[in-house]
């Protein structure tokens, strides 16, 4: 009788067990298109920052000044609006300094270690950005398969971590469950 009421039982783990592994196979295969999107927004940020500030800095020159005297003058001007507006330059140039940076990072990671470099370098704003417009797509390189194996294996082991646990948890409720019927066993 416990035969047949496990059968089903060890058929719904079996297809679950499947199902599992095709989403974590088919979801970490996506992080290199991911990647590639995330970069190409990063490097369109990057761009633009660049483009902002070369019109600074053509201004500056136009003034016969260095870009960081453009600045100081604007900062200590003693007139709020030009005040702000050499913070504005200031910050971004530290921007440009920070997305060089980690497009730099990002651009240079090797497939085994971009996820890595990935966790590091991300801007979460960056990160929403991609995400929203994010195009699933079919992995043809082998970046990809290698992904989607990792997938694999990391959705296997939760589900069967999860599995074990879940097992045990069920074993000690029906054992405690059993003794309290036979009162001939000590609680």
């Amino acid at each position: 009788m416990s035969k047949i009421l496990k059968y089903p039982f060890r058929f719904f783990s079996g297809l679950l067990d499947r199902i599992i592994a095709v989403i974590g196979t088919i979801t970490m295969a996506q992080f290199p298109q991911f990647f590639g999107q995330y970069l190409q927004r990063l490097g369109g940020h990057l761009a633009e920052a660049k483009f902002l500030l070369l019109r600074y800095e053509l201004s500056a020159e136009y003034f016969n000044l260095t870009l960081d005297e453009y600045i100081s003058l604007h900062l200590n001007s003693g007139n709020e609006v030009f005040s702000s507006s050499g913070q504005i330059i200031a910050e971004l140039v530290n921007r440009i300094a920070a997305l060089e940076k980690s497009f730099t990072a990002l651009e240079g990671a090797t497939p085994l270690n971009r996820w890595w470099i990935f966790i590091q370098e991300v801007d979460l704003e960056m990160l929403r950005e991609t995400w929203s417009i994010f195009t699933p797509g079919i992995p043809t390189t082998m970046e990809g398969v290698i992904y989607g194996f990792c997938g694999l294996l990391l959705a296997w082991a939760i589900y069967q971590g999860i599995k074990a646990i879940l097992k045990s948890l069920f074993k000690f409720i029906s054992s405690l469950v059993f003794r309290r019927k036979d009162p001939g066993l000590p609680i």
